[in-house]
């Protein structure tokens, strides 16, 4: 008797999108196979995976706000892509393609469970398209301690929008916190 294979993994599927699409699209990696498929997931699948975050994100009781996890903050890793570069577009980073051996510094964490897929989702916008990605984990030393699959989000609009510049999180922090310390004064 043949023996039954489990269906593909996440990153097999989402290969299998892009190869045949020629494009990857965020729906794509949010929703699971259509069930009636023989062999397919059922509709609420899904497999815990990697993100690659360079901007608000990398504060992590941002992150912890944006997924709802008020009893602990995430684990997250110093971490690294190549081949992309950031842009400001305003007082915000965005990730653009760049040079084939460009690194971009942020941090990384694993994505648990649907819920908080679809709450970075929401938090991101569409104006940031989430894309698949090789990320680098770092060591202290920021020597490679592994490279996983894992999804970021890349920027989904004009590139005309956006500005040279870097991101800074310790001034985006500092403003955050002028601005809040300014809304309890009005």
């Amino acid at each position: 008797m043949p023996k039954t294979l489990p269906p593909p993994s996440l990153m097999v599927r989402k290969f299998l999108n892009h190869s045949a699409s020629g494009h990857e699209s965020t729906e794509s990696l949010r929703a699971s196979p259509n069930s009636s498929e023989e062999g397919s997931a059922p509709a609420d699948f899904f497999e815990r995976q990697y993100c690659f975050v360079y901007g608000t994100l990398m504060d992590p009781e941002t992150l912890s706000q944006v997924l709802r996890t008020s009893h602990s903050l995430p684990i997250m890793s110093r971490a690294r892509v190549i081949g992309y570069e950031i842009k400001p577009w305003g007082p915000y980073p965005a990730l653009v393609d760049g040079e084939s051996r460009q690194p971009v510094d942020g941090m990384a964490f694993e994505i648990l469970s649907k819920t908080q897929l679809d709450r970075l989702v929401s938090y991101e916008t569409e104006i940031y398209q989430l894309q698949p990605c090789l990320i680098d984990i770092l060591e202290h030393d920021s020597s490679v301690e592994r490279t996983v699959d894992g999804v970021t989000f890349m920027w989904n609009g004009q590139r005309a929008e956006l500005q040279e510049g870097k991101f800074d999180l310790k001034d985006w922090k500092k403003e955050k916190r002028l601005r809040e310390l300014d809304s309890l004064w009005e």
